[in-house]
């Protein structure tokens, strides 16, 4: 059983973060073989038994919990990040983030797995808590193929889940790309596989979504989300990807595209440098959507990002796995890329880690929130939080 517990902290804001993440060792149908046999077992049964000798069964199961404690230091703004102007605003307070329950199974070259979020129940849980379920079907490293309620690959932060995030939450960038239904979880399929059998450093992936996120009953429209992504390995430290996507919107041609740059590089045994950066750009569909004005064009609602991450891990204790690391992420995001408002976000961090794959991990988090223009009563306002 791994415990991951996490916790967020830094300098003159305040977030409480706990991070607590389980897995259980593998079933198989193998652990069965030393009971003893029943009597006069059926000889229907038994040729039945020997069908299934080929079987290779596995069960995992895996458990994450996040809770954070939140200090805002900026007058009028709660712990959530919104103005009001009627001194009501709570600007200190425990949130449960994440209470993740996560179910694997493993047929032969079949993979099952389900992923809920209880948390989400403090919300309307009408399209939540269910965030993973779907199948997996591997032919071969050259093909895979995917269906079901998954994240479709168009970046860095579709590849890993939350417990190894290498900052405090994701990008606003994957949020806002996510809202939009070109990432997070989406209902469709999906294909991918590697070039590497062929020593070529290619990885492709192919998804095609309903574009209208998690657990909805139907899709909304009769387009789909396409979206494309290739990588490729440059020598032994750094991965480069592409990707781009299209779809219809209201009669008219959606697009996003993006490319981001990935470097890791062990200096020593004990120390590691990293580093993350990711652009894309996309069509705003619920900014468009929203907008009164008629007509419209889609290719006004455009947005845009651009994040870096730089980040140093110290392993302190060798034999126990015990280290600190040190991470810093600069994002630039427009909602609008001609009409919007710029918002750029600073977060600082320092962990203290346990266990090379973040079987536990204490963090200290700062959050410097600052736009082109701050506006009264929204969430669109200049802040600084500290995260514990």
């Amino acid at each position: 059983m791994l415990i991951e517990f996490k916790k967020w902290m830094l300098f003159s804001l305040a977030f409480f973060t706990s991070l607590c993440y389980s897995q259980s060792t593998e079933l198989s149908e193998k652990k069965i073989e030393n009971q003893p046999p029943l009597s006069n077992p059926p000889k229907e049964t038994q040729a039945a038994d020997k069908k299934l000798d080929f079987l290779t069964k596995k069960a995992s199961y895996a458990v994450l919990f996040v809770g954070d404690y939140a200090k805002t230091f900026s007058s009028n703004v709660d712990m959530n990040g919104n103005h009001t102007t009627d001194d009501k605003a709570s600007d200190n307070g425990f949130y449960l983030r994440y209470v993740r329950l996560q179910a694997k199974f493993e047929i032969n070259k079949i993979t099952a797995q389900v992923l809920i979020n209880l948390a989400d129940f403090k919300n309307n849980p009408q399209t939540r808590v269910l965030e993973l379920a779907n199948l997996k079907y591997k032919a071969n490293n050259y093909l895979s193929i995917q269906a079901g309620q998954f994240r479709p690959y168009f970046g860095l932060e579709d590849l890993y889940p939350a417990d190894i995030l290498k900052s405090y939450n994701w990008s606003n960038q994957y949020t806002l790309f996510g809202n939009n239904g070109w990432q997070s979880f989406q209902i469709g399929a999906a294909v991918f596989g590697s070039l590497s059998d062929l020593k070529i450093p290619l990885k492709y992936y192919y998804s095609f979504v309903n574009g209208n996120g998690k657990n909805q009953v139907a899709d909304s429209d009769n387009a789909k989300h396409h979206m494309f992504r290739l990588e490729y390995k440059l020598g032994k430290y750094v991965n480069l990807g592409g990707n781009v996507g299209f779809s219809r919107w209201d009669g008219q041609s959606a697009k996003a595209y993006g490319a981001d740059l990935q470097f890791e590089k062990k200096i020593s045994p004990t120390l590691c440098l990293a580093l993350d950066t990711e652009y894309k750009r996309g069509s705003n569909l619920n900014a468009y959507t929203a907008s009164k004005l008629v007509p419209k064009e889609l290719n006004d609602y455009e947005m845009q990002g651009v994040y870096v991450i730089p980040l140093v891990r110290k392993i302190i204790d060798v034999d126990k796995k015990i280290g600190v690391e040190f991470s810093f992420r600069y994002e630039y995001l427009e909602n609008l890329v001609k009409a919007g408002n710029p918002l750029r976000i600073y977060t600082p961090m320092a962990s203290y880690i346990l266990g090379e794959d973040y079987i536990g991990k204490l963090s200290l988090v700062g959050l410097f929130v600052d736009y082109n223009k701050s506006i009264p009563n929204s969430a669109q306002y200049d802040y600084n939080q500290i995260l514990l």
